[in-house]
């Protein structure tokens, strides 16, 4: 079981949107559809799902256009990130300056523990709130997609709408930092880092 990962980092927030490709099987998912990326349509040949780990504007303000050019795939969202995914103060803020759209509905709502399937990948769900009230991760036994919960040497911002610092602290210690140290952590923002070397060199937390 193996993953291919492309990671293409656009905007203004340089948002990490990944094209993850079932190596086995050619299956393949959009993480944080934040842009439409030219470059991942290159690649893309057989989307089965596009995937939100949180419900802030840039991590999805592209899904609409990916589900369109790819109606076969499945839109899959936390199940408690209701708020977020249908405005809220600071995403219907940025729909506008940005001129883009609402988040559309998801096919699929995820909870902790649930699972997607891409051919021999699995990715197991957990759930992560702090960045926001119902952030996920997206966890194989080598990889660990993090949205805004965790980056390299940092964490998400609990500034923002639901956000709560001793609820992502929470998160981290005890859903991250619990995971096998050698796995490698693609966060929402910022370069690739391990689990490892965030426990030990990771300021914040």
């Amino acid at each position: 079981m193996s993953l291919k990962i492309n990671c293409f980092s656009m905007g203004p927030l340089q948002e990490n949107t990944y094209l993850i490709t079932d190596t086995a099987t050619g299956i393949q998912a959009v993480i944080d559809p934040g842009y439409y990326v030219p470059q991942a349509a290159s690649v893309i040949t057989d989307l089965r799902y596009v995937l939100l780990t949180h419900g802030h504007y840039d991590h999805y303000a592209a899904a609409k256009r990916y589900l369109d050019k790819y109606p076969q795939a499945v839109f899959a969202a936390p199940a408690a990130e209701t708020y977020l995914l249908h405005g809220g103060t600071d995403n219907k803020w940025m729909a506008i300056s940005h001129g883009g759209e609402a988040c559309p509905e998801a096919d699929q709502l995820l909870r902790d523990g649930d699972v997607i399937t891409l051919g021999e990948t699995k990715l197991r769900v957990i759930e992560t709130p702090g960045h926001t009230e119902g952030g996920i991760c997206f966890v194989t036994d080598e990889e660990a997609f993090t949205g805004d919960t965790l980056f390299r040497l940092s964490v998400g911002n609990t500034a923002l709408e639901t956000g709560d610092w001793e609820t992502l602290e929470h998160s981290i210690r005890t859903r991250l930092y619990t995971l096998d140290e050698n796995i490698v952590v693609y966060p929402g923002h910022g370069p690739a880092t391990q689990i490892g070397y965030e426990k030990r060199a990771n300021p914040f937390v």
